[in-house]
């Protein structure tokens, strides 16, 4: 029975990054940059003012001064300005030859074609060229996740078709003869299947939503029909919910052997989430997850991301810090992660441990935004006491 950090080592050691891919800027936004992008050019491009007002020469002020010009956005003056001259300027605008500030329009006060202008500094008012980036200056760095303002920087960049990770395809088959539709009214012995929901959101979040999800009935055969019925699209990571213990109907490790797969790991010193089967073919991946919802949520976080997160960047992490619990938590002899929901009180960060009978308590994880890990063999930790959390 491997250890979490031991598992999380098997998954690095055969999953790698899917071949990138130039996409239109416009279908960028989430996805992971896969080059780094440098400037082309000085930004800003030229001195141009930083809001209404004057372009003067500073040498000139204070003075009353004729204006001769007027430089809008857009347009570039050929006037070049000689002493006791100025010309008026709008936000943004090129700054006209000879100027070397701009007052501010607020603070001058005119009649007809004469300004009276304040003393003001060299370059007040002016946002000079390369102020904010000179070119060759690396603006947008590999493994960074695109955004709003990033693709909108990347317009600014006339960067139109940038390199980004490849979206892992996902198929996720949810098992189970007792499952039925949500919109359903479970007959007796059935329940309604919320495993589905789950997973289609957790890989949405991720921005690699599923490619096709079904059901499967309890059966060997019936798992083997669903794996092969996508062979049409192909996938890259197969989720299998249920079937991943021991028992008469859990068929997720004989139907991947008998699919070709390899076989890495079928249990971990985890808790909730200890029958977790992985495996690979080739470059594809297959989990097996433990059926309860509360088990999926914990192996996705710890286990399913890092995978996913290594096919789409070519790393992962388990981004983990230390804050104080408002309530006790038990020791277990396996490594257990504990939902929580994390609260700022007083400045200070607080994580509140929900109440969760078992694995399969949805009402457990409602609201959770953290998971606490409390390491195996751990006598627990007391209330105010320091857990080791991560962001769910």
């Amino acid at each position: 029975m491997l250890t979490l950090d031991d598992a999380r080592k098997a998954i690095a050691s055969v999953c790698h990054a899917l071949p990138p891919e130039r996409v239109a800027r416009a279908s960028a936004r989430g996805r992971v940059l896969r080059e780094s992008v440098a400037a082309q050019e000085d930004f800003p491009a030229f001195d141009r003012s930083a809001f209404d007002g004057y372009a003067v020469r500073s040498g000139d002020v204070p003075a009353v001064l004729r204006v001769v010009d007027e430089a809008a956005a857009g347009a570039v003056s050929e006037r070049i300005l000689a002493a006791g001259e100025c010309a008026r300027i709008f936000t943004g605008a090129a700054l006209p030859a000879g100027a070397d500030a701009v007052a501010m329009q607020e603070n001058c006060r005119r009649e007809g074609d004469n300004v009276e202008v304040p003393v003001i500094r060299k370059w007040e008012g002016v946002r000079r060229r390369g102020e904010d980036a000179a070119a060759g200056t690396v603006l947008l760095h590999r493994g960074q996740k695109l955004g709003a303002v990033e693709t909108s920087l990347l317009a600014q960049l006339g960067h139109t078709n940038p390199l980004v990770a490849t979206v892992p395809r996902i198929f996720h088959i949810a098992t189970g003869s007792e499952l039925v539709a949500p919109d359903e009214t479970p007959a007796p012995g059935q329940i309604r299947d919320s495993n589905s929901t789950l997973i289609a959101g957790l890989t949405a979040e991720l921005g690699a939503p599923l490619t096709a999800q079904t059901r499967a009935g309890d059966s060997l055969e019936a798992l083997l029909a669903a794996i092969g019925s996508q062979t049409d699209f192909g996938w890259d990571v197969l989720l299998i919910s249920g079937g991943a213990s021991v028992g008469d109907y859990d068929f997720g490790a004989r139907a991947l052997t008998e699919c070709g797969f390899s076989i890495h790991f079928t249990k971990l010193n985890l808790r909730p989430g200890k029958p977790l089967i992985f495996a690979t073919r080739g470059r594809q991946l297959a989990f097996v997850i433990p059926g309860n919802p509360l088990s999926h949520f914990v192996c996705w976080h710890v286990a399913i991301r890092a995978a996913l997160e290594m096919l789409i960047a070519g790393e992962t992490a388990l981004p983990l810090f230390t804050i104080a619990t408002a309530a006790p938590l038990p020791g277990n002899p396996r490594e257990t992660w504990w939902p929580a929901r994390l609260e700022i009180a007083d400045g200070k960060a607080i994580a509140h441990p929900m109440k969760w009978r078992s694995s399969g308590d949805m009402t457990g994880i409602t609201a959770a935004d953290l998971l606490l890990r409390i390491p195996a063999q751990s006598p627990g930790i007391a209330s105010g006491g320091l857990v080791e959390a991560m962001h769910a």
